[in-house]
C-alpha cells in the first residue's frame, strides 16, 4: 500500500508540470487569451464599439476571414520604450515658433516690395517675362515661397509625429471621465508579441493560420509619484 501511495505521488509530481504546459499551449495565457478572444469575436461580428475600445487595428472578416478558435502558442517578453509625447510636443512648438518668426520677416519683405511683387505675380500668371528691374525681386520672392512651404512641412511633420505618439498611448489610457494630460506625465510604452495559431474560416473553407500579434499598453508617472497604468490593447496583427 505504501509503495502504491509513493508511486502515485511521484507520478502526480511528474505529470502536473506537463499538464500545466499543455493547458498553456492549448488555452494560452489568461490575460492575452481573454483580450484576443474578445478581439476576434468583435471582429467576426463587426462590433465596432468593442473594437474601438480594445484594438488599434481590425481583423476585417471580408478580407481576412473570421476566426472561430485559436490557441496562444507563446507570449514574448515585454519590451519598453520611453513615451516621447513631451519631446515631440517641444519639437512642434519650436517648429511653429520658427514658422511664425519666418512669417514676420516675409511680411516685412512683402510690405517693402509690394508693387514689385504684384508685377512679378502678374507676369508669372500671364506667362510673360519679368522686367529686368523686377528679376531680383522675383528670385527673392521665389525663395520666400519655397521656404514658406518648407516651414509648413516642418510643422505638419512635427504635428503628425506627435499625433502618432499620442495615439500609441491614447487607447490604452482612455478614460472618458478623467482623460489624462499626457504632457503632465513621464511615460513608457510597453509591448509584447503573442504568437497564435488560429482556425480561419474564409470563403466557406477552414484553415489554420499562424498570426503574430503585438499587444501594447502605456504607463504614466507624475512628478508627485502618481501612476496611471493603461490596459493592454491590440496594436498590430500580421
Amino acid at each position: 500500500m505504501a509503495r502504491s501511495r509513493t508511486t502515485t505521488l511521484v507520478l502526480a509530481l511528474f505529470v502536473a508540470p506537463l499538464l500545466s504546459l499543455f493547458v498553456v499551449a492549448c488555452g494560452g495565457a489568461g490575460e492575452e487569451r481573454s483580450l484576443l478572444r474578445n478581439y476576434f469575436t468583435a471582429s467576426r461580428v463587426n462590433d465596432r464599439a468593442t473594437l474601438n475600445n480594445i484594438a488599434m487595428v481590425a481583423f476585417d472578416p471580408e478580407e481576412n476571414g473570421t476566426i472561430s478558435s485559436f490557441s496562444v502558442d507563446s507570449v514574448g517578453e515585454e519590451q519598453s520604450r520611453t513615451l516621447r509625447v513631451r519631446d515631440l510636443d517641444q519639437v512642434l512648438q519650436e517648429a511653429r515658433q520658427a514658422e511664425e518668426d519666418f512669417t514676420t520677416e516675409k511680411v516685412a519683405y512683402q510690405d517693402e516690395n509690394f508693387d514689385a511683387i504684384n508685377r512679378v505675380l502678374a507676369a508669372e500668371r500671364d506667362e510673360e517675362t519679368v522686367g529686368g528691374g523686377d528679376q531680383e525681386v522675383q528670385e527673392a520672392w521665389t525663395d520666400w515661397r519655397n521656404r514658406t512651404m518648407e516651414h509648413a512641412k516642418m510643422v505638419s511633420d512635427a504635428q503628425a509625429e506627435l499625433t502618432r505618439e499620442r495615439n500609441a498611448a491614447a487607447l490604452s489610457l482612455f478614460d472618458p471621465n478623467n482623460p489624462p494630460d499626457l504632457l503632465a506625465y513621464d511615460g513608457e510604452l510597453i509591448t509584447k508579441d503573442v504568437q497564435v495559431t488560429a482556425v480561419v474560416d474564409q470563403d466557406g473553407s477552414e484553415s489554420e493560420r499562424a498570426l503574430a500579434i503585438t499587444l501594447q499598453r502605456a504607463i504614466l508617472s507624475g512628478s508627485d509619484g502618481t501612476m496611471i497604468e493603461g490596459r493592454w490593447v491590440v496594436a498590430t496583427i500580421r
